[in-house]
């Protein structure tokens, strides 16, 4: 059975709200324990909420603070397309903006089975620098 439209926005909110608090624990219990994430898309597969927990908790090695944002949400069957908008300072105080497109696979009950983020990882890691 699909989730609603409603559904899927409130599995993005509260995965947003996690990763805007940087609370690496809050943001893995999204996730199913056998889930896989691409981060960006094309890079290696995170696979299991043990590997995603540490690459969250890698984030907070490079990043003083961020905040995520929906701009849109497109779902369709058990899957969510969603543009975001990222904007924050690295731990050397340099500010980030980033736009996005991040598509969630959610189980039955709301929790993320795969999620497949679309970002400009060279151009990310260039704000990081300058």
């Amino acid at each position: 059975m699909s989730m609603t439209v409603e559904e899927m926005s409130d599995a993005v909110d509260r995965y947003f709200a996690a990763r805007n608090s940087m609370d690496s624990a809050a943001s893995t219990a999204c996730f199913t324990d056998d889930a896989t994430m691409q981060d960006p898309y094309g890079s290696t597969s995170i696979e299991g909420a043990v590997a995603i927990r540490e690459f969250f908790d890698g984030l907070e090695h490079f990043f003083r603070d961020f905040k995520v944002v929906a701009e849109s949400i497109y779902p369709s069957g058990n899957r969510a397309a969603v543009v975001f908008r990222r904007t924050g300072a690295g731990k050397n105080g340099k500010p980030l903006t980033v736009g996005g497109v991040h598509v969630f696979e959610f189980n039955h009950a709301g929790r993320i089975t795969n999620l497949w983020s679309y970002w400009d990882a060279p151009a990310v890691l260039a704000q990081l620098k300058s």
